[in-house]
């Protein structure tokens, strides 16, 4: 009786040396994603000897992980010291690697995230063109899914991006209107045209669909040169100095003085490549090289997809007398 209680006092001091561990490897390796970390220990006894020690870590992110650390041996109480028989060595070399596979998940996790972003916004814009009609509805579904991305760009494309969803409302609301007569994007032009919203000529009213169009396909222009010359290619230019060389070809003929020196600003604050990958990724750190592969293919087909859009969206607007060119 005496052998079995001072061996269940060692188990007790034992359980509490393994607690003690596991904090201190949770402390060490501790991880953002997860806001509460639950923590269970399950012993398995077959009579009178414990056959193993089994750790549970259920987590926010990346589903529930478990770690199994096998004793050395059954054996039975008051026996050996029972310290021994969690095999503490290997639960802490265990235990060291917990944080080290929990980060890797929670990474593989905001990678997946990321990446399903991009294949939202390529999947929507895949579904504007229809032969050489544009699908207004498309349109506007897949513009409102690359604002998204557009935000998560930083504060260097914060004034492009607001730029943008001001454009996208003034399309939105007289499409919302009458969406039979707008379906496609040449009806939708055609429509508010003829009902005798714009002056005499091509001078587009302001809030009109026809304006906000007008403006969101030259943004999707800029970001496309941007984009091509220096995310797409690892060697490209440096994304400040391809802004501005954007800039100057699709902004700059239609910007008034105050634009001109506002808008180059912004663009100053302009990242480098690998900062701007990670944040159409979703991701705050540098991206591995295998996921900096994904996302700059994923551009690159987006970019693709936007060409014959971008050409059909100006040849609609030219067809009906719609390209405004005063300055802003």
């Amino acid at each position: 009786m005496k052998r079995e209680i001072a061996g269940l006092s060692n188990l007790f001091r034992t359980e509490m040396k393994l607690l003690s561990v596991l904090l201190s490897s949770i402390k060490r390796h501790k991880h953002n994603a997860a806001s509460v970390l639950s923590i269970s220990f399950v012993m398995f006894f077959a009579g009178r000897c414990m056959t193993e020690a089994h750790l549970a870590v259920p987590f926010l992110r990346g589903g529930y992980s478990s770690y199994s650390v096998p004793a050395a041996k059954p054996i039975g109480l008051g026996m050996k010291p029972v310290g021994k028989l969690y095999g503490l060595t290997n639960l802490k070399r265990t235990l060291a690697n917990i944080g080290d596979k929990i980060r890797s998940k929670r990474s593989k996790s905001i990678e997946a995230h990321g990446s399903q972003h991009l294949d939202e916004v390529l999947g929507a814009f895949k579904n504007v063109l229809n032969s050489n009609d544009i699908d207004t509805s498309q349109l506007l579904k897949a513009c409102r899914e690359h604002l998204k991305l557009m935000k998560s760009g930083g504060a260097s494309l914060r004034l492009v991006a607001k730029d943008l969803e001001s454009n996208l409302l003034k399309a939105e609301k007289p499409f919302k209107k009458a969406p039979k007569q707008g379906k496609t994007l040449y009806s939708l032009l055609e429509s508010e045209r003829l009902s005798g919203i714009h002056k005499d000529g091509n001078e587009l009213e302001n809030e009109s669909a026809a304006m906000g169009l007008l403006w969101i396909r030259r943004s999707l222009a800029f970001q496309l040169d941007l984009f091509e010359s220096s995310l797409v290619s690892e060697h490209g230019k440096d994304p400040g100095v391809a802004a501005i060389d954007a800039y100057e070809t699709h902004l700059l003929p239609y910007h008034g003085w105050m634009l001109q020196k506002v808008f180059p600003l912004s663009l100053s604050a302009m990242p480098k490549r690998n900062a701007f990958i990670s944040a159409f990724g979703g991701r705050d750190e540098p991206v591995s090289p295998a996921y900096e592969e994904e996302i700059v293919r994923k551009l690159s087909t987006l970019l693709k997809t936007w060409r014959p859009i971008i050409k059909q969206w100006r040849n609609d607007f030219e067809l009906l007398d719609l390209e405004d060119t005063r300055p802003a």
